[in-house]
């Protein structure tokens, strides 16, 4: 095997490596950042073992073909880019038997013997291979991201067992008759690209995990700095739960570490995360616990004190407070709030003021559109951007709307639940009472696309100033007004306007709405204009009289605009909003597509609806316990329906948008 010693040649070149060539040729490898640090199941490993044992029992002649590995030279080692799960998986066997396979294992560096696998950033893990029995301390989380090669050590001791293997014939099976084929890429091949495209066994990474690894790569001649800048981005990635939940188990902290002052006597409402987070971060011996190699190598099983230090479970972290968050999920994903992010900085940090130049929201494009904006070269760059996601995803927690279960678990609902502490608790509690604040919120969710939310990088931008939950209220409003009740413009490019333009000059157009709502669109209406409604509706309750009935009025997901007085009314129908004789075609049309004829339903009760007649409608309606549409309710307050009563109520509607856009 000869190619991994040509590191000038510039071409792809494949060729069979086995065990001794490996041990021969003085080989080491190195295990990229981008790759996970081992993920292999029992049923993979114990597969593998199986198919090894029965061809040395059967064909212990013939060569075992192991598959690819490609790999990558990097200043004299070699980067395993694919393949390394069956790779370390033998390499883990090797360790356990040892044998003839004692070479492998190792490998001489001047004065030191060193693992012949390595791993980036990972010092943890490479000191854990490096131990030779010698007792050593690692963090519970450390120890959460060994447990499966914790477990790999066991299934291949136990199977040895089980099955009467013997070591010294398994051993020289496998130096003499594995046979990788490897694949080395040229010189200044870009490791990640390569890495995504070949990403096509075990666990599929996602675009933020290489992502992640092609920023942190910059810090690289400073792994203090690496290592909590990835704990950073780990708690951030990780949508569904709260951000102090996920940093205070990713960097295996206590509440006292976040919150100094945590044994307060007092109940104290919407605290925060610290702004000197990284302080925080240190490796700390108190949170470490003894481990030692050959604990996993010998003993055959784990005790219950090992469970627990490998699960993350430790008196000390049992004595701890408490902390209850519910159910709760993100509004949109993690490359989304990446992208949100990167426009953020495009116009905080890089000042481009061209609306043009602004990134797209497009999640699965993520790392197209971060290599096409290139802005991440240095360790200075890394460092701000990811400081800029951590403020982000702060504030995203702290005032932005999560889907929240009930107690049950069998309905969900926008809400902003804020974070309290007790002397002997945290816990995340959804308010009182319906907040316009997360309604508000809520209706832009509903009727904006789900996979952009554009209005989202002017809102969090917002919150890089203020925290004052009032004025973030009153600044959405006039940034929905501005976007949504203006003539229609690229989202991208007009959200990222919004930025520069001052809070007093935020204002929707009166004559553009007042169009639009008196065009006779009927299925053709945008979502939007109902959703609009809903909000002004609910915050001007009181006009109604309906401060206790609408109170607990929640958003829901609708899409389909239906027909009060119905397109194809049966013949007995006299609510119906046109004069059956004496309009002609296109005025039956306009008055049955009229705004006040028209209420924005799921496609459900939509086709409950169908071609029922306006009284039917009105029973079923006040039959129902829940409360779908405010626009309706009031509608179905008339006993009967027809043209002068639609005008009337698209009138009231009209003049509620006008009043609202003119409000602020």
């Amino acid at each position: 095997m000869n190619i991994l010693q040509n590191s000038k040649d510039i071409r792809i070149l494949s060729d069979k490596l086995t065990i001794t060539d490996i041990i021969n040729q003085g080989l080491r490898f190195n295990i990229p950042i981008y790759q996970r640090l081992y993920v292999w199941s029992n049923e993979q490993i114990k597969t593998l073992l199986g198919d090894l044992k029965r061809a040395s029992e059967q064909t212990p002649d013939d060569i075992y073909y192991l598959g690819g590995i490609m790999l990558a030279e990097n200043n004299g080692i070699f980067d395993l880019i694919d393949g390394q799960q069956r790779f370390t998986t033998i390499w883990l066997l090797s360790k356990v038997l040892k044998e003839s396979l004692s070479p492998f294992n190792t490998i001489q560096t001047g004065n030191e013997v060193k693992s012949r696998i390595s791993f980036s950033v990972r010092d943890f893990a490479n000191t854990f291979f490096n131990l030779n029995g010698e007792q050593h301390s690692f963090t519970e989380e450390e120890n959460k991201e060994l447990k499966p090669i914790c477990d790999a050590f066991k299934i291949i001791k136990d199977f040895i067992k089980e099955e009467n293997v013997d070591a010294q014939t398994f051993s020289d099976y496998i130096f003499n008759h594995v046979l990788f084929i490897a694949t080395k890429m040229p010189p200044e091949t870009d490791e990640n690209k390569v890495f995504e495209a070949m990403n096509n066994r075990g666990v599929q990474l996602q675009q933020h995990e290489i992502l992640k690894s092609r920023l942190l790569s910059k810090l690289k001649n400073h792994p203090d700095l690496m290592y909590k800048y990835g704990m950073l981005w780990d708690a951030c990635s990780i949508m569904d739960y709260y951000l102090e939940r996920n940093i205070k188990n990713v960097a295996n902290l206590q509440w006292r570490d976040l919150f100094r002052d945590s044994d307060t006597e007092e109940e104290k409402e919407d605290i925060e995360l610290p702004d000197n987070i990284l302080e925080r971060l240190s490796k700390d011996d108190k949170n470490k616990t003894k481990f030692k190699l050959n604990d996993i190598l010998i003993t055959p099983t784990l005790n219950d004190d090992e469970k627990k230090l490998l699960t993350g479970i430790t008196e000390e972290s049992q004595k701890e407070e408490s902390y209850d968050s519910g159910k709760v999920r993100s509004i949109i994903t993690f490359p989304m709030l990446l992208l949100h992010t990167l426009r953020i900085y495009q116009y905080r940090i890089l000042k481009i003021s061209d609306p043009n130049e602004s990134a797209e929201v497009k999640g699965k494009d993520l790392i197209k559109i971060f290599d096409d904006y290139n802005y991440f070269n240095n360790t200075e760059s890394v460092i701000c951007f990811i400081d800029l996601l951590w403020q982000v995803r702060k504030q995203f927690d702290r005032f932005v709307i999560k889907w929240v279960s009930n107690e049950e678990g069998t309905e969900e609902s926008h809400l902003i639940k804020r974070l309290y502490q007790s002397k002997t608790a945290f816990q995340r509690r959804a308010p009182k009472a319906n907040e316009g604040f997360a309604l508000l919120q809520s209706m832009l969710y509903h009727s904006q696309q789900l996979i952009t939310h554009y209005w989202l990088t002017p809102f969090l931008n917002k919150m890089m100033h203020t925290q004052d939950i009032e004025e973030l209220y009153s600044y959405l409003e006039k940034l929905d007004n501005a976007m949504f009740c203006n003539p229609r413009q690229d989202l991208r490019t007009m959200s990222y306007k919004m930025l520069s333009i001052n809070e007093a000059n935020l204002n929707g157009n009166r004559e553009f709405v007042k169009k639009e709502l008196e065009s006779h669109l009927g299925t053709n209406y945008p979502s939007y204009w109902f959703y609009k409604l809903e909000f002004i509706l609910w915050k001007n309750r009181q006009i109604f009289n309906k401060q206790s009935d609408w109170e607990d009025y929640k958003m829901t997901a609708k899409n389909s605009v239906e027909h009060i007085s119905p397109q194809n009314p049966k013949p007995e129908d006299v609510n119906i909003v046109f004069d059956r004789f004496n309009d002609n075609e296109e005025t039956r049309k306009n008055k049955q597509d009229d705004f006040g004829n028209l209420v924005l339903l799921s496609p459900g009760m939509n086709t409950e609806y169908s071609n029922k007649t306006y009284n039917v409608k009105h029973i079923e309606f006040k039959d129902k316990r829940r409360l779908d549409s405010l626009k309706s309710d009031l509608i179905f307050e008339n006993n009967n329906w027809n043209w002068q009563l639609c005008e009337i109520h698209r009138n009231k509607m009209i003049d509620l948008f006008l009043g609202h856009l003119s409000f602020l």
